[in-house]
């Protein structure tokens, strides 16, 4: 298991997917914090850091979702998943490295992208953070990350059970990008600007199971849930993805 992580995770680093995504997630922070700041200089509003901070939390999913389709659509394409279970790994072994990799991927990234945020927060605003304070910020950092690993352990998944054709690209984001507009569906529902939550029945149960326990809900909001809230979703996502994917992966054909 070891040295099958081993390279997997040494192939990462060689990958140009995962670099590409972190040059596009670097450019687009810079590049929009300084058009709000202009855009906040001409209009009369002060950009806060907060402003600053929360930009690559908005669209984090898809990130990592579109670097770790790159890596893994890119195993099957070279041939390294056939090699390796010519060389003897088992599937469960193959595809469990994948994933743990796949995890890795969103810390890179996400670690690559707060660090950026704070830097660019710091050099363009002033004051500091506006309403958080620097344990609320960790935490929502370190929940983040945790979201993001999970995602990135279910875009692995996906990948795999549909044996890396090119299709998964289309599906994988697809699915990021629903998940995207549905988390700010069920925000905008339970957590109204103006009034109160006027949701009842199944839906205001959906709604909320989605808010609670969707690691992807919890890129969309700063926390507001108890702790174990949201290491049940994070833990429930990746044991769904690892457990239904090791089973589809072990019948699956690999050319």
């Amino acid at each position: 298991m070891l040295k099958v992580l081993y390279a997997d995770a040494r192939m990462m680093l060689y990958q140009k997917g995962m670099r590409q995504v972190i040059l596009a997630v670097s450019t687009y922070l810079v590049l929009y914090s300084i058009l709000l700041k202009i855009i906040g200089h001409y209009m009369g509003f002060a950009v806060t850091a907060d402003d600053i901070i929360m930009l690559y939390s908005s669209y984090a999913a898809l990130a990592v979702t579109a670097s770790t389709l790159f890596t893994s659509i890119g195993d099957f394409s070279d041939g390294c998943i056939r090699n390796k279970l010519i060389l003897g790994s088992g599937r469960a072994t193959v595809f469990v490295s994948a994933e743990i990799v796949g995890a890795l991927q969103a810390v890179l990234i996400s670690a690559a992208a707060f660090a950026e945020s704070g830097i660019l927060a710091l050099v363009l605003t002033k004051g500091g953070l506006y309403t958080m304070t620097i344990a609320e910020l960790a935490d929502m950092w370190l929940i983040d990350t945790l979201a993001l690993m999970s995602i990135g352990v279910f875009s692995t998944a996906l990948v795999m059970v549909l044996g890396g054709k090119k299709s998964s690209y289309a599906i994988g984001l697809v699915i990021s990008l629903a998940a995207h507009i549905f988390s700010l569906e069920v925000n905008e529902k339970l957590y109204p600007t103006a009034g109160k939550c006027v949701l009842s029945g199944a839906k205001l149960f959906l709604y909320r199971f989605y808010d609670r326990f969707v690691p992807y809900s919890y890129l969309k909001m700063r926390p507001h849930h108890e702790t174990w809230v949201y290491l049940a979703g994070v833990c429930g996502l990746i044991l769904l993805s690892t457990l239904a994917g090791i089973l589809i992966f072990r019948k699956k054909e690999i050319a």
